[in-house]
């Protein structure tokens, strides 16, 4: 049996209501990162179509959606973390605004078809992952869409990075779609 720590929602219409997460393989976004991530993006949420790559618990596009955003798409490889991002939109009775497919994250996003206005990449640390996908997973905003990439200080974000902070141990770059 796997253990599973517990994460909160931090704002919006399902704010306190608790996540499950799975205690070894994911490394969620701290409450502290998170409420940072969402105060930069402020009402940019509000109807917006949601991108959560390596969703883990899928807590960034829970969050999304209980602020506003209209739809999410979860892409998580692991069986368990797909188990549990499905548990959670359950629990939180939004299932029916999100779709979750088990992909690795590299294929996914070779779909050419995909567009978002809001995508969050959280890709594991010190591998290479977040300066490698970001210009591609770039190429599937829609214009004037944010593309959140949270990673190591040490691992810069070449592309044109719009606001990037340090929160300890890590790091958020925010990026936005200009016109094609």
């Amino acid at each position: 049996m796997v253990l599973s720590m517990t994460i909160r929602i931090c704002g919006g219409l399902y704010r306190s209501i608790r996540l499950d997460c799975p205690a070894r393989g994911v490394r969620p976004t701290t409450e502290k990162v998170k409420e940072a991530i969402f105060s930069v993006l402020g009402a940019e949420l509000v109807d917006k179509t949601v991108l959560d790559l390596f969703a883990g618990c899928g807590s960034l596009g829970i969050e999304a959606l209980s602020r506003g955003a209209r739809q999410a798409h979860f892409v998580e490889h692991s069986r368990h973390g797909v188990d549990v991002i499905i548990k959670n939109l359950t629990k939180v009775g939004i299932r029916e605004k999100a779709r979750v497919t088990r992909a690795d994250v590299r294929s996914f996003i070779r779909t050419p078809s995909l567009a978002f206005d809001l995508i969050f990449m959280d890709p594991p640390y010190n591998k290479g992952l977040a300066s490698e996908l970001t210009p591609r997973v770039y190429r599937l905003l829609n214009t004037g869409g944010i593309l959140v990439v949270e990673h190591a200080p040490t691992e810069p974000i070449e592309s044109a990075v719009w606001k990037s902070k340090r929160y300890g141990d890590t790091a958020v770059s925010f990026l936005v779609r200009g016109e094609p």
